[in-house]
């Protein structure tokens, strides 16, 4: 009798544990989240000087859709990566420049598409003053600010209406980069499954969407 007595307490305990943990805005260490939103990026972009299509500097702003998995490394850390597909009309300023005695059409000549890929570390410290408080607040609200950075090729694809201008005109292959901070909510209004707002200067300036306990 004692046995199932005990037995039973365990298995109690163990349920109640399991819940705590993913009623928790924040998991912990173990938990697993996966994150896909929209939003508007601006990533430094670089193009080679080849004398072939655009080339040097630029940081568009762009549409941005991207998905993210983030791991609880410790009680109110987590780290993970993202991905994501960034598009703007005009990779930049209108104008014509010189190279040389050559026109060169200006950046206003290209639209842009860009694959940023990254890495994100985040301190969920809402969570932190929650449990130093002994209060229940953050149970399905979490509030953290962290650290993204990330690069991956970048496309400046010409125009077709400067088909015919005597420029140098061809669509260019880059890179992007980015680094920055950043700080986000999320509320959840099922135990796996919320909606999350981020803001910042990394992987994106502003995004948002929907986000899932795994």
């Amino acid at each position: 009798m004692r046995k199932k007595i005990r037995s039973i307490t365990l298995v109690f305990l163990f349920l109640t544990g399991t819940f705590t943990v993913f009623s928790q805005g924040f998991g912990g260490k173990g938990s697993k989240y996966f994150l896909a939103g929209i939003g508007l990026s601006e990533h430094l972009q670089h193009y080679p000087e080849n004398n072939k299509g655009y080339k040097g500097w630029m940081s568009p702003t762009a549409f941005n859709v991207s998905a993210q998995l983030e791991f609880g490394i410790h009680q109110y850390v987590g780290l993970g990566f993202h991905v994501g597909f960034d598009a703007t009309p005009n990779l930049g300023a209108s104008g014509v420049y010189y190279n040389g005695n050559y026109p060169v059409v200006g950046s206003s000549g290209y639209a842009s598409f860009a694959i940023p890929i990254g890495v994100q570390c985040n301190f969920h410290f809402l969570q932190l003053i929650a449990d130093k408080a002994g209060k229940s607040f953050a149970d399905k609200l979490d509030v953290y600010a962290g650290l993204s950075a990330g690069s991956g090729p970048a496309f400046a694809v010409a125009k077709s209406n400067y088909k015919d201008a005597p420029y140098f005109y061809e669509s260019e292959v880059g890179f992007l980069f980015y680094a920055g901070p950043h700080a986000g909510i999320r509320y959840f209004f099922k135990d796996n499954l919320g909606v999350y707002a981020e803001a910042g200067y990394g992987k994106s300036y502003v995004n948002g969407g929907f986000v899932f306990k795994l």
